[in-house]
């Protein structure tokens, strides 16, 4: 039988919408959003340059956050029990 899990294992396996992962699916919406208008009215700017862009943009800005979230935690200034 299965222990009941406490609140802190709780929080650990909560995914942030608000955070890097929500700005990964916000990303996909936008892009199909912007691909598709550039396909049905024939933009070749929004398909060669705004649409790459705008997933270069946020995806370079996701990357920056997570690399800041891992050298915080391997420095230890989060994830410690602070007392």
């Amino acid at each position: 039988m299965q222990e009941p899990k406490k609140e802190n294992e709780k929080d650990e396996l909560k995914v942030e919408w608000l955070g890097p992962d929500g700005a990964l699916v916000l990303l996909f919406i936008v892009l199909a959003c912007i691909y598709g208008y550039g396909m049905l009215n024939s933009v070749d700017f929004i398909i060669g340059v705004l649409a790459p862009g705008i997933a270069i943009v946020i995806t370079v800005g996701v990357f920056i956050k997570y690399c800041t979230e891992v050298f915080s935690f391997a420095s230890g200034k989060k994830g410690t029990d602070k007392k």
